[in-house]
């Protein structure tokens, strides 16, 4: 049976986004025997050169009769990226050496953003308003304090720390708040996370259009 390689920007299957779509893919039904997730490292590890290991993985797994499906993050203006841009770069990639991929970009493959933005909406913050609540007054009130420029004294931190506070802060057991330094933030348990949110439906129908 011919193998449909999922090519990720994580370092490695044990970070947060890794996790975070295996979990999806199990929760609409996809087993293991039907894709291996790739990560490639970074988005400029596809971009960068003509002979990098994931454009001869990709080349390999296409004639080996493959499917290969890209699923990197959208990014923003602010780390020089955007959807369009994203999609207009890995795109004139795929056709300048002749790959064969089917491009997803977090969160939407419509909006600007990372995977964490996706994750971010689909928190159960109906469950745990407060969590949320005081993270934003916390991130207001670090922000007022400016240096001698005018610029920012302290660094704010980024969405996956962000993520990170949640579910650590969470009323769970310690085993499973340990398992979150290894990725495993309970992305199944519909008590933390809701696979099911409408904003889920974009990534869910390009998996299913794409892995039979």
């Amino acid at each position: 049976m011919s193998m449909v390689k999922i090519f990720i920007e994580a370092e490695s299957l044990n970070v947060p986004e890794s996790k975070f779509l295996d979990s999806i893919l199990k929760h609409i039904g996809i087993t293991h025997d039907k894709y291996e997730l790739m990560p490639t490292g970074g988005y400029k590890n596809l971009m960068d050169s003509t002979e990098t290991p994931n454009v001869e993985l990709l080349r390999a797994n296409t004639d080996s009769g493959g499917k290969n499906l890209v699923v990197f993050d959208a990014d923003t203006a602010d780390n020089k990226g955007g959807f369009q841009k994203r999609k207009k770069e890995l795109l004139a990639r795929r056709d300048e050496l002749c790959l064969d991929f089917d491009l997803f970009l977090w969160p939407d493959n419509n909006r600007d953003g990372d995977v964490e933005v996706l994750m971010e909406d689909i928190a159960r913050k109906d469950l745990y308003p407060e969590l949320f609540d005081c993270y934003g007054k916390y991130e207001h009130c670090i922000s007022q304090r400016k240096n001698e420029e005018g610029n920012a004294f302290y660094h704010l931190p980024n969405r996956k720390n962000k993520l990170h506070t949640y579910f650590t802060s969470l009323p769970i057991s310690k085993t499973k708040r340990d398992k979150a330094g290894r990725g495993a933030w309970l992305w199944d348990d519909a008590n933390i996370w809701n696979l099911d949110a409408e904003v889920m439906k974009p990534i869910k129908d390009f998996l299913l259009n794409n892995i039979k």
